[in-house]
């Protein structure tokens, strides 16, 4: 499974989407982390699309307000969080599952980027499309790299 509902707080969901992406990271871990400028949470943007999760998007389709993704990383990833309704969803991700993470200018606007992560499990592929101000595309695409390359070099 790619992605699941988490808003309930179930233990053996959350268990699940753990065993995929890593553990949560201890809260003095957390801090630390924090301290040297590898916050866990990400900046929000707003989720334009997801090719790859068919089930998911399609839940998207009929809405008619912007659905908002932030990310959390954890000890063996990332997991992306976005709200559809009133469910919140996460998809969980393996930094080896990483294959592409590319800036581009919006096609709607000029003072807006789009930020495409895309990655790989057991053969199947995900592609998140994301926008926001240049600014924060940009702050998320550093809070990715930056993270997610140096959490085990402490």
């Amino acid at each position: 499974m790619m992605h699941w509902n988490v808003t309930y707080n179930d233990p053996n969901r959350w268990k699940e989407v753990h065993a995929i992406c890593g553990p949560k990271w201890p809260w003095m871990d957390a801090m630390r982390q924090t301290l040297k400028g590898r916050p866990l949470g990400s900046p929000k943007l707003d989720l334009v699309g997801l090719e790859g999760l068919s089930d998911l998007q399609s839940m998207r389709d009929d809405l008619t307000h912007r659905t908002p993704v932030n990310f959390q990383r954890t000890q063996g990833g990332v997991m992306a969080f976005t709200k559809v309704r009133l469910e919140v969803y996460a998809i969980p991700i393996r930094r080896q599952e990483l294959e592409l993470l590319r800036i581009a200018p919006s096609e709607t606007s000029a003072t807006l980027a789009t930020l495409t992560l895309e990655f790989k499990r057991e053969g199947h592929s995900v592609r998140i499309l994301m926008e926001g101000t240049k600014s924060m595309v940009n702050r998320m695409e550093s809070w990715f790299r930056h993270g997610l390359h140096e959490q085990t070099s402490d």
